[in-house]
């Protein structure tokens, strides 16, 4: 049985595709084997057969089996973090309503979850944030399955509209904040801190920037919206704090990940708690302040829409 892979950044990943009946199939999840893809083709197409030779015959799926099913695709194809909240909140909604089949689980039981979930976080003042991740979840969860074992039937939760929350202006730091933990960070930290600072731009931009993407003039800076998709590529003005640096590879080789030394270094001198994106909404809101178009702020910015652009627009108080 063919079998093909895909190199990944996590490694090589395996998967299936074969024709059935005039009709082609490949796998939902990527594996880690060869064997295992293998495995799970023969799966697929023994069971396509019994279907074709006796007619098709639903077998129970249970509700525990398919977020099993669920978490390991995700476990492959996005995120630690996206597959830590979904676990968390599906298992909770398991929790909750039972293992029971997943053809019988009704719209009202899923909107009894969110209000038990909803009047939960009231109690103890936190907003509606959660209960509308756990939607979003369960929703994802119903098209994987409907899409992943071709049931004939409709999303349970498709109709149920996410809770109201209340909107949370993104803290922008000022002029004396960003200072005084300035002055704690070593030269290295100081010279990343201060590149975000200036360009605006996004953390993992940064750190994925080589010496080979600085000109004379301009650098350029990708982007991945997503695990998946492809760099995109934009143009920045050098800031002052890299104008002179040269080298071979990345810039910031120090750091592979989001760094911690902006959080700890907060936390552990009691001052307010903001991340990296913090720097880039205060970009944002002194461009505004300047009165520069909002089109040529979406561009510096590298967003692809202006509604995108506009929910940075906070002004310096």
């Amino acid at each position: 049985m063919a079998t093909y892979y895909r190199k990944l950044r996590k490694g090589i990943r395996f998967y299936y595709k074969f024709d059935f009946n005039s009709k082609t199939y490949y796998s939902k999840c990527i594996y880690h084997s060869k064997r295992e893809a293998q495995q799970a083709e023969r799966e697929k197409y023994n069971y396509l057969d019994e279907e074709k030779r006796f007619g098709k015959q639903d077998k129970p799926l249970l509700l525990c089996s398919v977020i099993d099913d669920r978490l390991k695709y995700l476990s492959v194809k996005y995120s630690d973090k996206h597959k830590q909240d979904s676990e968390y909140h599906l298992n909770r909604f398991a929790d909750f309503i039972g293992n029971q089949e997943i053809r019988e689980i009704t719209r009202k039981e899923i909107e009894d979850f969110l209000l038990d979930y909803s009047e939960k976080l009231k109690r103890n003042e936190v907003d509606n944030y959660q209960v509308n991740s756990a939607l979003k979840n369960i929703k994802s969860l119903f098209n994987y399955i409907i899409d992943s074992y071709d049931l004939v039937i409709r999303n349970p939760a498709r109709k149920i509209k996410p809770y109201s929350v209340k909107k949370m202006l993104k803290y922008i730091p000022p002029d004396s904040e960003i200072n005084k933990v300035r002055e704690y960070f070593n030269p290295r930290q100081k010279l990343l801190f201060d590149f975000v600072l200036a360009s605006g731009c996004r953390i993992n931009e940064a750190l994925n920037l080589s010496f080979e993407d600085i000109n004379e003039s301009y650098l350029i800076l990708y982007t991945r919206k997503s695990k998946n998709s492809d760099r995109v590529p934009r143009k920045v003005e050098i800031p002052d704090c890299i104008k002179g640096l040269t080298g071979k590879g990345r810039v910031f080789p120090e750091w592979n990940d989001t760094p911690k030394f902006l959080d700890k270094t907060l936390r552990e001198n009691k001052m307010k708690v903001w991340g990296w994106h913090s720097l880039r909404h205060r970009y944002a809101s002194l461009l505004s302040k300047k009165n520069i178009p909002l089109f040529e702020i979406m561009i510096k910015l590298g967003h692809s829409q202006l509604k995108t652009t506009q929910l940075y627009l906070q002004m310096l108080s």
